[in-house]
């Protein structure tokens, strides 16, 4: 035989469709006339005669009442009176609501026998084998949904004496309604900890709402967060935006400062928290203003203060650095006494450099203080000018001014000898040349004496006259003794290759 429903064979006897679940329609035997009739029938399609019980008064179609009274069997005051008689325990509640949807889905219009006027009544006490399948599989699943609602409220009344034991995470908790006239850093906490952005134990510094600039962007909320480490310290910018009366966090930059650490605390700035941070608009664009102390790490003397800016809009950090050596005031108070380290030729720069003056950390110098940091600045590069062995003879010179004047009045000195790793004379140039144990002098054909130490490997001056002048003559007065006598444009000279000792030979 084959389903009705899906057209698959089943095995000949079956009840349901071994494929779809679908209910068949065997055969079965009339109790009345013995006749094979189909097994859903409720009434004998060959006498007439009731074969089911469970088919109310109302279920009955007008057509099939006429056609049973016109038959002349048994009225349906006589069926209800039968089936008022059959006991209550002989029933089952699931096997009727079963055949009632057996008969909604199959049941198929007859008409009774004209021919059969039999009217036994031998029927009420015939009643069909019960099937419990489908009330099985919904009392199961009346059970499972039962256990379901169990395990919620015992998880929901759980969770309630337990909320600082767990921390909840997005994927599995309601969303978080911040209150929209709420503290934007309460705000940040929240949303961080609601999404899982604390687990990289970074701390929230500050958090402020910044406008919206109508239409294209509404009001948000930036928050920074800043974390210490040894060797990286960082800190973090996150933008919430608002969706409907939730707000979610999404993190928009990281900023590693290596060898530094971080520290945002207005009492470290000596700062007004109502300067910093703080939301601010520049031309048409709107920025979040924050500044910190970023000294190093290694106990270092060079101390830093940064001031930022960062473009809501555009995603961009823009840092004016100030730094120098960190000193301390007559109350003990630490600063940093610095100045810029970048250029200051933009919008947002220009306000930094502004704002500075209210970072109460950063001390800015008087015009005297910056002339002799500018005067020792420039006698620094001087220095490290002359320091040049091409620049030899200017700095013998330098240090040995007032000697030369001394010498000249008859006193002993002792001259400054700059020494150096390299030739200070072009090889080239060399007039004349005197060598013992320890020492070999040059004098070159501008005027100058140079000297040459064996031991150490080092050259060094002698004498430099100003400018270009005739070849001094050199040679040794006592030779053992490493005393030497020239004769130069300043006049005749003993000079001890040891000491340095020099003194006017009279002419």
């Amino acid at each position: 035989m084959k389903c009705e429903k899906c057209g698959q064979t089943v095995p000949e006897g079956s009840v349901f469709c071994n494929h779809c679940g679908n209910p068949l329609n065997p055969e079965i035997v009339c109790p009345v006339c013995g006749k094979n009739i189909p097994a859903n029938s409720v009434f004998c399609p060959k006498c007439g005669k009731m074969v089911r019980d469970d088919m109310r008064d109302d279920d009955a179609e007008p057509t099939q009442q006429a056609g049973v009274a016109a038959a002349g069997g048994a009225t349906f005051n006589e069926l209800e009176r039968g089936r008022q008689q059959h006991s209550a325990h002989d029933r089952d509640p699931w096997d009727e609501k079963q055949r009632e949807h057996e008969q909604q889905a199959h049941r198929k219009p007859y008409y009774p026998d004209d021919k059969d006027d039999d009217d036994d009544d031998d029927d009420d006490d015939v009643s069909s084998e019960p099937n419990h399948f489908n009330r099985n599989v919904i009392i199961g699943a009346a059970v499972v949904v039962v256990l379901i609602g169990l395990l919620l409220m015992l998880r929901n009344c759980g969770s309630s004496d337990s909320d600082d034991r767990h921390t909840v995470t997005g994927s599995d908790s309601t969303m978080l309604v911040a209150d929209a006239n709420g503290e934007p850093m309460a705000i940040f906490n929240a949303e961080l900890s609601r999404n899982n952005f604390t687990g990289d134990g970074a701390v929230a510094a500050h958090a402020l709402k910044v406008p919206g600039n109508g239409a294209d962007r509404p009001e948000v909320i930036i928050g920074v967060t800043t974390k210490n480490d040894a060797e990286r310290s960082y800190f973090k910018i996150y933008k919430l935006t608002q969706n409907g009366q939730v707000w979610m966090p999404e993190l928009q930059h990281t900023q590693y400062l290596n060898g530094r650490s971080v520290n945002m605390d207005n009492s470290a700035l000596i700062a007004d928290i109502q300067n910093v941070p703080r939301a601010v608009q520049i031309g048409d664009k709107y920025y979040y203003y924050f500044a910190y102390v970023n000294n190093p790490v290694d106990g270092g003397t060079i101390g830093r203060v940064s001031l930022s800016l960062w473009n809501v809009d555009e995603k961009k950090l823009t840092t004016l650095d100030y730094q120098g050596p960190i000193k301390s005031r007559d109350d003990g108070r630490q600063y940093v006494y610095g100045k810029p380290l970048q250029s200051v030729n933009s919008p947002e720069t220009r306000f930094l450099q502004q704002e500075a003056r209210n970072v109460k950390l950063i001390y800015f110098m008087t015009e005297e203080e910056l002339k002799a940091e500018e005067e020792a600045k420039q006698a620094e590069e001087e220095q490290k000018r002359l320091e040049d062995p091409d620049n030899v003879d200017e700095r013998w010179n330098q240090d040995n001014q007032e000697n030369v004047e001394a010498l000249k009045n008859g006193e002993e000195v002792t001259m400054k000898t700059p020494s150096y790793d390299k030739p200070i004379f072009n090889m080239k140039e060399i007039n004349k040349k005197i060598e013992n144990e320890g020492y070999i002098v040059f004098a070159v054909k501008n005027g100058a004496v140079y000297g040459f130490n064996k031991n150490t490997r080092k050259y060094f001056s002698i004498f430099s006259p100003k400018g270009d002048a005739q070849p001094s003559d050199i040679g040794f007065a006592d030779s053992k003794n490493n005393q030497m006598r020239m004769r130069t444009s300043e006049g005749r000279f003993s000079y001890n290759l040891v000491t340095g000792k020099t003194q006017r030979i009279p002419e």
